[in-house]
């Protein structure tokens, strides 16, 4: 790998999570929903710093070329993001019809009085 790649993949690993901690800052995240985020950043970070190891991994785990180790590992993140999110959406839409149904309930007492 270049000179130039590698300062290059450093400086974005650097940026995207100075911007998740800006972002947890802002209050624009959660923490306990960024810290998936976190982890991702400091895994760019980690593998812009020594690119061996992904190379190093698909070789073990018996990958032809780094770059296909590299896309599976990514859609198997965003798979259990999205797993992730979608428990949390459910879980939300849940908690939403509760609440109507208690507001619901609440009204007609209050109506009834």
């Amino acid at each position: 790998m270049s000179g130039i790649l590698r300062v290059e993949m450093v400086l974005f690993s650097l940026i995207f999570f100075i911007y998740i901690i800006r972002s947890i800052n802002k209050n624009v995240f959660l923490l306990k929903n960024a810290i998936r985020w976190l982890i991702i950043s400091v895994g760019l970070v980690v593998v812009a710093i020594f690119p061996e190891l992904p190379e190093w991994l698909s070789k073990k785990l018996g990958f032809e070329t780094t770059s296909n180790f590299l896309l599976i590992m990514a859609i198997f993140v965003l798979l259990f993001i999205e797993i992730k999110n979608s428990a949390l959406l459910s879980k939300q839409q849940n908690q939403i019809k509760l609440l109507t149904q208690e507001l619901s309930i609440l009204k007609d007492k209050k109506e009834k009085k």
